[in-house]
């Protein structure tokens, strides 16, 4: 996906309110304004934040508050397939304007609940995102429903804690600046990018701007440019007529070796070798993948999305 890992959310349509399926292989550490609520649905996955890392198979269900850091990795071939549903911040404002201020203490909420009520809470994310796709008059009320239903047991079931105005005020300065950073690396990452332009620009020094990043996306800032890197030579590789040493000018790696010994990190081949079964099988080296597999990152259209889980949900019923 081309944005920056602080993602930015368009909600085009409803308003506060999105809904899709992601298929990822990996995805760096990233943030969002808005919350997060995750349905693992196929294959599994290693969570890694700041103050924890743990893993996640099909049925597991995760919380991620706004502006809280994750990193996403399939610990398979295959990518993890997970339901997102995402509402901003002011969802519910002039009913519950506190809602904003609201933060949650558990992530992997599939650990925190009963098995019945996890099963409550699974059937309305399924529930949300399939009225959220229909195009039946009447639909748009039933999400919200669903989205609030949620948020009342979530806030019945899991420890939280309301934040002060003046601590909700700072966490929006911070994420205002990991915005303007983030956007300034995705629009010059092809550039010999330094942390002491960066920090220049932001008006502060290289050593808080490299504390920052690390406390807001648990990365250095050479990690995290090299990362941004390493994604946008995966789109260039697919393209035969730019060689390797092209693709890494294209996407400010100095040589082909750091190239390659990330190659190596997420796919066992190096780039040459990645490239020679994605031209002959659409697979890297020794590795099985679906069609989509070679991306990162991967959202399925609303089509797709919803015969999905009509699949999905045929397969459970004859189970």
């Amino acid at each position: 996906m081309g944005q920056s890992e602080y993602e930015m959310i368009h909600y085009e349509t409803m308003r506060h309110l999105q809904c899709f399926i992601v298929c990822i292989n990996f995805r760096n550490a990233h943030i969002h304004r808005a919350w997060e609520l995750g349905l693992v649905l196929e294959g599994s996955a290693r969570i890694r934040m700041k103050e924890d890392t743990f893993q996640v198979g099909p049925g597991d269900l995760l919380l991620f508050n706004p502006n809280q850091s994750h990193e996403i990795v399939s610990l398979t071939s295959q990518p993890v397939k997970i339901l997102i549903v995402q509402a901003a911040v002011h969802f519910c404002g002039d009913y519950m304007p506190t809602l904003r201020r609201v933060e949650f203490d558990r992530v992997r909420v599939s650990g925190e609940v009963s098995a019945p009520v996890l099963a409550v809470l699974s059937r309305r994310m399924l529930d949300t995102a399939q009225s959220f796709w229909s195009r039946e008059p009447y639909s748009p009320l039933f999400c919200v429903a669903q989205v609030c239903m949620l948020f009342r047991d979530l806030l019945l079931r899991l420890p939280y804690r309301t934040i002060s105005d003046s601590e909700y005020s700072s966490r929006k300065k911070k994420a205002d600046r990991l915005d303007r950073i983030t956007g300034y690396i995705e629009e010059h990452y092809y550039e010999q990018l330094r942390l002491s332009d960066l920090a220049e620009a932001e008006g502060v020094t290289t050593a808080y701007l490299s504390h920052f990043l690390r406390d807001n996306l648990n990365i250095t800032f050479q990690d995290y440019l090299n990362i941004t890197r390493f994604e946008k030579a995966l789109q260039l590789i697919e393209d035969p007529g730019l060689s390797l040493l092209d693709i890494c000018m294209e996407c400010g790696f100095s040589d082909s070796r750091y190239l390659n010994k990330l190659f190596l990190q997420r796919f066992g081949c190096s780039a040459r070798e990645y490239r020679a079964q994605l031209a002959q099988e659409d697979r890297p080296v020794g590795v099985e993948r679906d069609d989509h597999a070679l991306t990162s990152e991967r959202i399925m259209s609303r089509e797709e999305a919803q015969a999905f889980l009509e699949a999905r949900e045929r397969g459970m019923e004859k189970a």
